[in-house]
């Protein structure tokens, strides 16, 4: 077997405590069941970085490992990325991936079902969810080996493009784009339509709501779903739109929640005198103003990532239930 070139991108270890070193901090409140909870997620993480580079070790690979918030630029030249941390590391990773390099998951602080109904009382005691994640330390040797040696292939999930003024905005969304007023207390005006062929195909909908919300598949089961959107088959190349409490949508009640098949698009107009449109999550963000025209598709490059067997399994099971669902809400 040749040996390949793999990159690890860790997520901070300072992200659980205000130190800044290596090891676990040290609490200087033993009475705080959070602080105690905290310090036992950090030495979690710490450990499972450890315990995935040992075994990289014995690999025939090349390998190095950088903290995921010290990416600059983007991903060539590896054969793999192996992020170690949850869905969030995954997501910020991506922004440096193109279609090319595809991209493993490690879990490294799952939630313990059993430790969030002993403290439920006490704190909220969820980790990470790693919905994108295939593996945790307890099968990150077994699926690698059947990675370097080609027993098991990527999945591609589809990411969501954005043209500001007709220009391509540089990082592609995985999860999801919120297009909003930067004080979540302002009101976001804007109006929308969904476009085929360069032709529109729905009515414009002039919307003052909380902003306007678009999903990919893999995104669908996060803010989405707790808005009040479905799951999606994560394979779909559709996208899912939601606009967010609109006031006052009378007839155009029906048109603030829908699909974007994969040949269609949205084209947005922003009516507020700041706005900002939100790439998977906070930290990624573009600033626009008054009249910015906004275009919103699934043409975007790919990521290969490796899924989990329960997650190809839940495809299946969606997929009919998700058909049912287009039906409804694809009147374009």
């Amino acid at each position: 077997m040749s040996r390949r070139r793999l990159l690890m991108l860790l997520k901070p270890i300072d992200v659980y405590s205000d130190s800044q070193s290596d090891g676990p901090s040290r609490i200087t409140n033993p009475q705080s069941q959070m602080l105690h909870h905290l310090e036992n997620r950090l030495k979690v993480h710490n450990d499972a970085i450890i315990f995935c580079q040992n075994i990289l070790c014995r690999k025939p690979v090349e390998w190095k490992s950088i903290v995921v918030n010290n990416l600059s630029q983007p991903i060539h030249d590896v054969d793999l990325v192996v992020t170690v941390g949850g869905d969030g590391t995954l997501l910020q990773a991506s922004h440096f991936i193109d279609d090319s390099v595809p991209v493993l998951g490690v879990n490294s602080d799952p939630t313990q079902a059993e430790e969030v109904e002993k403290l439920s009382n006490e704190i909220d005691a969820t980790r990470s969810t790693g919905y994108l994640c295939a593996v945790t330390v307890n099968n990150f040797e077994q699926v690698l080996d059947n990675i370097l040696e080609g027993r098991t292939i990527p999945s591609k999930l589809t990411r969501i493009s954005i043209c500001v003024n007709s220009l391509v905005l540089s990082t592609y969304a995985l999860n999801d784009v919120l297009i909003a007023h930067p004080c979540p207390a302002a009101v976001s005006q804007f109006s929308f339509k969904i476009k085929s062929d360069d032709q529109p195909c729905s009515p414009l909908v002039n919307s003052r709501s909380s902003g306007l919300r678009v999903s990919t598949a893999a995104g669908s089961t996060a803010a989405m779903l707790s808005a009040g959107g479905f799951p999606m088959p994560i394979l779909s190349e559709d996208l899912q739109f939601m606009v967010r409490e609109p006031m006052s949508p009378g007839e155009t009640s029906s048109l603030m929640h829908g699909l974007i098949k994969s040949h269609q698009s949205m084209d947005a107009t922003w009516f507020c005198k700041e706005g900002a449109i939100y790439t998977d999550g906070s930290h990624v963000f573009y600033s626009i103003q008054n009249g910015d025209t906004i275009e919103i598709s699934s043409k975007a490059p790919i990521l290969k990532v490796f899924l989990s067997q329960r997650l190809q399994t839940t495809v299946k099971k969606l997929e009919e239930a998700y058909l049912q669902k287009k039906e409804i809400l694809c009147k374009y």
